[in-house]
């Protein structure tokens, strides 16, 4: 109390500063005071919610490695070291109290998307969808309208309108898919089917967000891919060429980079050769529709994995700085980069998704942690 009541009293002195003052002020505060001054007025709290200030303060900052295993999340810490003998991968379970969720019974998370620090989780009790804050503890569920299992969720949001986050729901089953969306700042709360929305193409990865809208890997046909985009702003898929594939080339994974680049990871089918390729014009993806692509590197796996066949469930991070990939393939762990990086960890059988994110504040995480070590090769 005193130090809210502190807080108070500095409000009533700045309250009246111009906007990009605050700002400026406010991008050189420590996040867990950011946390408590939201709290102190209504002006301070509607900053928080302004996406270009959010962008400008937090866009920078290190991004979180989350991965979900076992039914569980987790923030992940990797210490990658090529002048070591060993690297470590340090595990702490984001906290799951303050769902404030009415079902009489624990449920497990079989699936996660992060979008602007919020996680999109579905279950595996009836497929229950949840939205959680992990910053801020609160989190709220729906059920999608069609409860058949193996659809795609995606979460995002309308760019020119604050708190305007969106689900995007994918049936491929059918012919056409079954496309539906449901919006938070609707009155009705309720899904609304895209009866004028054609998919036309497969998904084959894992969905990521950028600046609010869902980017995937799909395909026409066996082996010819394309990079495809729904806009929650305009609510349409944009579909896009990848230049710098190559024939007896499957691409497999999409990755963000800082938030501000997208990653692709393809792997040869006649040989061992994996390449990281990334965007390098994405600021004027909106206008061009056009990416330009770099290839960040290529690496040879034979000598170090046997051959190893990375699948489409595989998810990876890059750190561009040391050109270091990590890769998490089912319950495997693969480490490599041009400068020798290269590590395996076997989890023994349990199956995980590992994607990066942004958080508006540190997430909460429980004392339990997990270490573990691995020689370097």
């Amino acid at each position: 109390l005193p130090l809210r009541n502190q807080m108070r009293k500095r409000t009533m002195k700045i309250i009246d500063l111009p906007r990009d003052l605050l700002e400026n002020i406010f991008s050189r505060l420590d996040e867990e005071f950011l946390r408590q001054l939201r709290c102190t007025c209504k002006l301070f709290n509607a900053l928080f919610k302004d996406r270009r200030f959010l962008q400008n303060r937090f866009h920078k900052a290190a991004r979180e490695v989350l991965v979900m295993m076992k039914s569980e999340l987790y923030l992940l810490n990797f210490d990658i070291n090529g002048s070591q003998s060993y690297t470590m991968i340090e595990f702490s379970r984001l906290r799951r109290r303050n769902y404030h969720i009415d079902v009489d019974h624990q449920f497990d998370v079989s699936d996660a998307f992060h979008c602007d620090g919020l996680l999109l989780l579905r279950t595996t009790y009836n497929n229950m969808l949840i939205v959680w804050n992990p910053c801020l503890g609160k989190a709220m569920h729906l059920y999608p309208s069609n409860q058949c299992k193996g659809g795609i969720f995606a979460l995002g949001y309308h760019n020119e309108l604050c708190d305007s986050y969106k689900i995007l729901s994918i049936h491929q089953k059918g012919d056409p898919a079954e496309l539906e969306m449901f919006d938070f700042y609707s009155d009705s709360r309720s899904w609304r089917a895209l009866d004028d929305v054609f998919l036309g193409c497969i998904i084959q990865s894992r969905g990521v967000s950028l600046t609010g809208n869902t980017y995937w890997i799909a395909s026409k046909v066996i082996n010819e891919f394309l990079l495809l985009c729904f806009d929650f702003t305009t609510e349409r898929f944009e579909r896009m060429d990848l230049h710098f594939q190559s024939v007896g080339y499957k691409i497999l994974a999409l990755s963000i980079v800082n938030e501000e680049q997208l990653s692709v990871l393809q792997q040869s089918l006649e040989t061992s050769m994996v390449e990281i390729w990334v965007t390098t014009n994405d600021k004027s993806l909106d206008q061009t529709k056009i990416l330009s692509w770099s290839k960040l590197l290529a690496v040879d796996l034979y000598t170090y994995y046997y051959d190893h066949r990375f699948t489409f469930d595989v998810s990876f991070f890059i750190d561009k700085e040391s050109k270091t990939v990590v890769c998490w393939d089912k319950e495997q762990v693969y480490i490599f980069g041009e400068d020798h990086h290269y590590g395996h960890i076997n989890f023994g059988g349990e199956p995980a998704v590992m994607f990066q994110g942004w958080f508006k504040f540190k997430p909460e995480c429980s004392n339990y942690k997990q270490v573990c070590q691995f020689p370097m090769r």
